[in-house]
Formats: structure tokens, sequence, C-alpha cells
């Protein structure tokens, strides 16, 4: 269990220097809660550097926010504005992830509060969505406290072994 409260948390965005500590939380991530993430251990072992230097620090299009502990990234999120022109005008949440020694501090709830306000001072960001695995219900509370509504489940959603999943999708419309 760490001494550190949510207010020793530092919420920041994610810069290239950030990749090695994000690309390990994230696989340790993956492996605690593998029905939480889209991608796989190997999805994540595939992609380039580079690659993952995009999806933190991608310019407007691309960003990721991180919780540090001092030096150490305690938790992510990221937001990505679609790129094609007929929906630019959305956004996507993804990867919301907090250490679990770091829960129930509101560490999350900062992170995706750094995500919204992204979003708000982006004229062109209309709305935010996000998918969420149906069985998670602390994270379901969390966005619905922060405003988002549901809008479907998709069913089987996801497959992790021979283990399907359901997803709750949810928009925060902003504008």
């Amino acid at each position: 269990m760490t001494n550190a409260s949510a207010h020793d948390i530092a919420i920041r965005l994610l810069t290239p220097a950030d990749t090695t500590a994000f690309c390990a939380l994230r696989l340790r991530a993956i492996q605690e809660a593998p029905s939480a993430f889209s991608s796989s251990r190997e999805d994540e072992l595939a992609r380039t550097p580079d690659e993952h230097v995009q999806r933190i620090a991608g310019g407007a299009m691309q960003r990721a926010f991180g919780a540090f502990d001092g030096e150490r990234l305690v938790g992510f999120a990221g937001l990505r504005r679609e790129p094609m022109r007929q929906l630019s005008h959305k956004a996507l949440l993804w990867g919301v992830f907090v250490d679990v020694a770091y829960r129930g501090q509101g560490v999350a709830r900062r992170l995706v509060n750094a995500c919204i306000a992204l979003a708000e001072h982006d004229p062109a960001i209309l709305q935010v969505h996000l998918s969420v695995n149906a069985e998670n219900n602390a994270a379901l509370r969390l966005y619905e406290s922060l405003g988002f509504i549901g809008y479907g489940t998709e069913p089987r959603s996801m497959r992790v072994g021979e283990l399907f999943y359901d997803e709750h999708h949810l928009a925060l419309l902003l504008r």
C-alpha cells in the first residue's frame, strides 16, 4: 500500500520521455485485467516504440495523461480524436487504469477529468465516447457520475480466451 494521498499524485500530459513507463504499466494493467482492455499483451508487444509515442503524445489528435507519485507512473488515461472529417466532432476516452495501490483515492476521476478538460478546450470536439466492460461496475459508476450517458450495450464485444464480455457504450455531450 502507498503512503501517498490523492493530493500527492500529480496529473500531467505524458511526453515521449514517458513511453517506457507507460508501456510497462500498460502491460501490467493488461495482465491484471485483460477484460478491461481491447489490446492483448501480444498486441501491445507488437507495437513499435514510435507507435507507443503516437498513442500518448500524438499531437492534437491523440494525447494521454499520467498520474505520478513522484517519478513513478501509477495511472493513465488517453483521449483520441476521430481523424475522419465526418466523425471529427467525437473523441474517444481510452485505456483508463490506476495501479491497485492507488485506487479509491480519486485518481481515476482526476485522470478522466483531465481528458474531459482537454476535449472541452478543443472547439472541434463536441462529445467524448467510451466503452466499458459491462461487469466493471466501479468504472461505470465513475463515468456516469461525470455525466456520461449510456446509449447501448454490445453483446460479446470482447473475447478473452474462451470468455466473452459485453461492453456498455457511453457518451458525454460537451456542447
